[in-house]
């Protein structure tokens, strides 16, 4: 499992300067068509469990920072 530091904004508008960072253990990450929300994901068995997601639009950045 990977440790993954995620930048977003609280809002949806461009120039919101809150931006949070939240740090999860996922196996990986994705954007999820349906939902059009970056998921970071547990593969469990045979299917991917989401673990963290956030609307696509609000991510500024996703940085791997170690593994768990």
């Amino acid at each position: 499992m990977k440790k993954y530091r995620v930048q977003y904004r609280q809002s949806d508008r461009q120039n919101d300067l809150n931006e949070r960072a939240e740090e999860v253990y996922a196996d990986g990450w994705r954007v999820d068509v349906a939902s059009d929300n970056v998921v970071l994901f547990k593969h469990v068995a045979d299917y991917d469990s989401p673990v963290f997601d956030v609307p696509r639009n609000r991510v500024t950045r996703i940085q791997e920072i170690g593994a768990g």
